[in-house]
């Protein structure tokens, strides 16, 4: 990377540079491809990210637009790594430029909140006092968590591209990892993009040669705009049809006025792109998803109920749930309003779902003896699970919301008629969704109003079991009067960021759609509104319903499924985007000898403060060689370190213990009259691909109570090549290579079914 002004030894410090400092350049991003290729680039919108080709080759492989070949995530907004701050999102879409090492790769969702970079309309010239900024490696650091950046300045500039070096008195290069790191012209705390690096001679970098060349050559996108803005479109304020249905969907009928529809992420994926369809008082159930032509088909389909849970009694009503507290909306509840009836189900193997909570007399204390019951799931923690179940009763004033614990449910809020916040829930028509009113992530906001009565009402929990009102109005929200008793709202996701941070109110039989955003202060405004439907969808029957879904699997729900029971109409609705006018490209990058795609190889020679007492101040590849051992590649958060190293707040080494077998070559280092290879975690995402062949122990880091790291070992059975992976817990220690009982427990004259190899350490995060 550019790198750090805080380095140990004088020969390889690359100096005029440090670590960015926080908040600043949010618009840099980390790309990792799988655990292959790791890159920088630069957000060129909300969508977009602009990195090298490069990144998602090695020589001689061809690029394509479309889904990247390897999983591959973008983190951004994050200065520090290591913080929670920013997004970090997968890629679903890449398109390489025809000429350049420049690729558009497109994000999952949106990264709203993230200023996007302002892209140069001029080249640099010769003499050019510009920045490079990037997550590469460092003199000492093989995968800095920081931000790095340093003051340059532009050389010889060609069409295509231009070189740089450091500024006056710097000692500045691009390393691994600093592919696609944007070359900026600064003015004050404005930046512009007018280069990608592509290449350097990587001096002084670590794993690199100490007098190697200096400096760096970048990719110009000063003349690239056009291209950025063909590519990479963004969504209009307008809504058109995605799909559409005269006869149901995935082969529900909806030809009943009691079907209801209800998002749900049946495959545990984080994601709300299945549709649970059902008909109460029928026992009819269907499970349906979207295939990738667009149709959908049923994965679940019952005339029986679902779970146990017969769904015969016309008030049957089902929600979504994250009843595990993994974050995950993947367990359904079903309850009986006046019928005292609750149950939970999990999806289990195949299309089976079976009850993991039932009971005939209520939940958590709640009796569930009235028509009017409602329950929702809520982020009453704030902790971005909707792990908490609020139960309320319209017109009378109680609420209650339950944390789960185990097997049974308690309440942690309590009112038997006093309502909610100062909200006093007294009116039959009163209703209450949770919101992502900060725009945080999480729905730990209430939405209380009244349909035909014109109040609405945020709230957000405080200390204890605290409430207190965020918005409150008799007249409406941000210009919707809620006059009307048909009136309903939704959280919804309407920038496709992942955040249910918009509101959606709507009017069936009115035709009335508006799409509201919370703004400064407690404000509200419109970015959408309509008197004539949705989208195509004309809303011009009382018992319209919609929902948000996540319609593409992206992890957002910034799609709407729009239904009207009994006449088997469906429809899906969304933000439309302009015509696309990309041709698919294919190129094949030159991976030459100067390529800065951080390819994880583990460092030839690796300068590190554990190199202990023994002398050996490098600890990589050649010296692992010496000591029988191999080290293959990794991500910088677990490397080799004398077993002599001290601990540090608590925390150790992990130990590796080979045998030595047969008089073959002692394996590693000696450590009190034991042999082992000895490793540091340096990240809680640390892993580590290598060869230690005869291990028969693997012992945890920690040296106190509650420090260190978990980790997984992989091995591999020297006689059948099975591999199996074992967790090492941080205080404990796991015995391999003994496989069969005719192991010889001094480890001497093992046959080969006793041999495993170890061929990977991973720390659980």
């Amino acid at each position: 990377m550019i790198v750090s002004s805080v380095v140990a030894t004088p020969a390889l410090a690359v100096r005029g540079g440090g670590p960015v400092a926080d908040g600043t350049w949010g618009f840099v991003a980390k790309v990792n491809v799988g655990e292959t290729h790791s890159c920088t680039g630069a957000l060129v919108s909300p969508q977009w990210v602009l990195t090298a080709t490069s990144c998602f080759a090695s020589q001689g492989q061809s690029i394509t637009s479309g889904a990247p070949k390897t999983a591959t995530t973008v983190t951004v907004g994050r200065t520090d790594l290591s913080a929670t701050g920013g997004r970090v999102l997968p890629v679903e879409w890449i398109h390489p430029h025809r000429d350049r090492d420049a690729v558009l790769v497109k994000l999952s969702l949106r990264a709203v909140g993230i200023t996007p970079v302002t892209l140069g309309s001029a080249a640099p010239v010769t003499g050019d006092a510009l920045q490079v900024a990037g997550y590469g490696r460092t003199a000492e650091q093989w995968a800095p968590d920081r931000l790095h950046a340093a003051p340059v300045v532009a050389g010889a500039v060609a069409a295509a591209s231009f070189g740089w070096t450091a500024a006056s008195g710097g000692d500045v290069s691009a390393c691994q990892g600093d592919a696609g790191a944007p070359v900026l012209r600064t003015n004050g705390s404005r930046a512009e993009l007018v280069g990608l690096s592509s290449g350097s001679g990587q001096g002084g970098c670590l794993g690199a040669a100490a007098d190697g060349t200096r400096g760096g050559d970048a990719v110009r996108v000063d003349d690239l705009a056009s291209w950025i803005r063909t590519v990479a479109i963004e969504p209009t304020t307008s809504y058109t049809q995605y799909a559409g249905s005269l006869t149901g969907i995935g082969g529900y009928d909806f030809d009943d006025n009691r079907d209801q529809a209800v998002a749900f992420d049946y495959t545990g994926s984080g994601r709300l792109d299945h549709l649970v369809l059902y008909r109460p008082g029928t026992q009819i159930v269907f499970i349906v998803k979207r295939n990738a032509d667009g149709s959908y088909v049923p994965v679940f389909s019952s005339t029986t109920g679902i779970g146990g849970y017969d769904l015969k009694d016309g008030r049957d009503r089902i929600v979504a749930f994250d009843y595990t507290g993994s974050g995950k909306l993947d367990h359904l509840v079903l309850y009986r309003p006046g019928g005292q009836t609750a149950w939970i189900l999990e999806h289990g193997a195949g299309n089976t779902c079976k009850a993991v909570f039932h009971s005939s007399a209520g939940i958590g204390g709640y009796d569930l003896n009235s028509a009017e019951d409602q329950i929702i799931a809520y982020d009453y923690e704030h902790s971005g699970k909707l792990d908490h179940l609020l139960l309320y009763r319209p017109g009378t004033g109680m609420a209650r919301i339950l944390r789960h614990s185990g097997a049974t449910f308690t309440p942690v809020f309590a009112s038997a008629d006093g309502g909610i916040g100062g909200y006093n829930l007294k009116d039959a028509r009163d209703r209450v969704i949770a919101f992502d009113y900060t725009g945080s992530g999480k729905l730990d906001h209430l939405v209380l109003y009244r349909p035909g009565g014109q109040t609405a009402w945020i709230l957000e929990h405080g200390a204890g079991n605290t409430f207190r009102a965020v918005f409150d109005s008799a007249t409406g929200i941000g210009g919707y009067d809620l006059k009307s008793t048909a009136d309903q709202i939704i959280a919804y996701d309407y920038e496709h960021s992942g955040k249910l941070d918009h509101l959606l109110l709507y009017r069936p039989g009115g035709k009335t759609a508006w799409v509201l955003k919370h703004g400064a202060g407690n404000s509200f405004t419109a970015v959408f509104h309509s008197s004539a439907g949705i989208g195509g969808y004309d809303l011009e029957m009382a018992k319209d319903r919609l929902i948000a879904f996540d319609y593409r699997s992206t992890g957002g729900q910034s799609h709407l499924f729009l239904y009207r029971p009994g006449d088997q109409i469906t429809y899906v609705a969304g933000r439309a985007l302009p015509p696309v006018r990309v041709v698919p490209v294919t190129v094949t990058p030159v991976i030459g000898p100067d390529s800065i795609v951080e390819r994880f190889g583990y460092p030839l020679n690796f300068p590190h403060a554990f190199a202990g007492t023994s002398g050996q101040a490098d600890w990589g590849t050649d010296e692992a060689e010496a000591r029988n051992f191999e080290l293959i590649s990794g991500n910088g958060g677990i490397i080799w370190v004398s077993c002599t190293a001290s601990p540090e707040n608590g925390v150790g080494v992990i130990k590796v213990f080979p045998g030595l077998l047969n008089g073959e070559t002692e394996i590693g280092e000696p450590h009190l009259g034991v042999t082992a290879v000895c490793f540091k975690v340096l990240g809680s995402g640390g892993w580590v691909k290598l060869r230690i062949p005869n291990v028969y122990e693997v012992q945890g880091d920690s040296r106190s109570p509650g420090a260190g790291h978990d980790v997984d070992a992989t091995v591999v059975n020297v006689s059948s090549g099975a591999e199996r992976t074992k967790r090492v817990e941080r205080d404990e220690s796991e015995q391999f290579g003994r496989t069969d009982t005719t192991c010889d427990e001094s480890h001497q004259d093992y046959p080969d079914n006793c041999r495993e190899t170890l061929l990977e350490l991973r720390v659980v995060s």
